[in-house]
Parts: structure tokens; C-alpha cells; sequence
């Protein structure tokens, strides 16, 4: 089932809620927990291109089933003359307690398949925004789990996927986060 996750996506009939995060990054790099529950049937964690994934969400299922092919049907070459563009928007997926790798990608993965991993306790993501990166790390032993490239030529925001029920966690975002100085005295404290 993890291994379909992908085509689960665009061609079932299962209900799918996307959360989209209320704060946009225009820049700099941050970082943000997460705590999936293990029960969950599919969770998709990561980030997107702020205007894509709204876009995302009001298309029609038809209009993205596999069923559905965008080619003009002909072979102009027209399709061959494009550059490769980072995707707007890249999710980590989780099932039944584990984690969905992307295969072709540099992965620190112990499964000698490179496929799945074990759910840890809490999900990292950073995201670079210069650099139009995003990784993913077990936020408790900080081993990246996975990187890819993301298109950052707009607000990306943090978003989260469910697919026939789950539940998280949410961190607030760590690089963002003010400290405080309150004085007593002649001692100053940090919140």
C-alpha cells in the first residue's frame, strides 16, 4: 500500500484533507517538528509552493486521474524543449508506522531497499528557501531521512496531507521562534 501512496493521490476515492500552515517563507531557512500518530492510515508531511497547492486542492479529481493525460497527442517536441523544474511542492509519506522513501535519491536508510524506514517518534523539516531545498530528519537523532528540491520562486508553505484518517502533532516553528528576555533584579532570563 505505501509503495501506491503516490498514485493514491491522484486516483482513489478515499477522502483526502490537505492543511495548508497559515505562515508563508519568503526566505531564510526553517525548521518545524512534527509528531505523526503511528495509526495513521496515510499522512503526507512536507512543504509547497503556496499558490500551486491551492491550486492542488480545488482541481476536480477527474481532471487529475491517471485516466487524464496532458499531452497534446502529438510528437512536436515541443514537451522535450523544457527545463527541468524543481516541483512545487515535496511531502515525505507515512503509513502503518513507517516511511515512504523516494527511490534514485541519496538516502540514509538502513532498509537494504532503500524503501521504507521506521516512523520515528518526531519528523524535522528544514527548508531553505535560497536554496530551494527541503530535507527531512528524524528530529530526535537528527539523521536526515530524505532531501529533494522544491520550487521556492513564491510563498512556500508548510502542508500536511491525510488520506483516510491520521492525526499529528505540530511543533511550532523552531527558526522562527523570538526568545524573550524578561529582567528580575540584577538577572536576566530567557524564555
Amino acid at each position: 500500500m505505501l509503495f501506491a501512496a503516490e498514485r493514491l493521490m491522484t486516483s482513489c476515492h478515499l477522502s483526502i484533507d490537505l492543511v495548508i500552515g497559515d505562515v508563508a517563507i519568503t526566505q531564510g531557512k526553517s525548521y518545524w517538528a512534527c509528531c505523526v500518530d503511528p495509526s495513521s492510515y496515510l499522512v503526507k508531511v512536507g512543504v509547497g509552493l503556496e499558490s500551486k497547492l491551492q491550486e492542488w486542492f480545488q482541481v476536480p479529481q477527474d481532471v487529475v486521474s491517471p485516466r487524464y493525460d496532458p499531452d497534446s497527442g502529438h510528437d512536436s517536441g515541443a514537451e522535450d524543449t523544457t527545463v527541468e523544474a524543481p516541483p512545487p511542492y515535496a511531502f515525505l509519506t507515512i503509513g502503518m508506522g513507517k516511511i515512504l522513501l523516494s527511490h534514485g535519491s541519496a538516502l540514509t536508510s538502513r532498509d537494504p531497499n532503500g524503501c521504507t524506514v521506521p516512523l520515528p517518534p518526531r519528523i524535522g523539516i528544514c527548508l531553505d528557501y535560497e536554496q530551494g531545498k527541503v530535507s527531512f530528519y528524524d528530529a530526535v537523532s537528527f539523521r536526515e531521512l530524505w532531501e529533494c528540491g522544491v520550487d521556492c520562486s513564491g510563498p512556500v508553505c508548510p502542508a500536511f496531507c491525510f488520506i483516510g484518517g491520521g492525526a499529528l502533532h505540530l511543533q511550532e516553528l523552531v527558526a522562527h521562534k523570538q526568545e524573550r528576555k524578561v529582567t528580575i533584579g540584577n538577572f536576566a532570563k530567557l524564555d
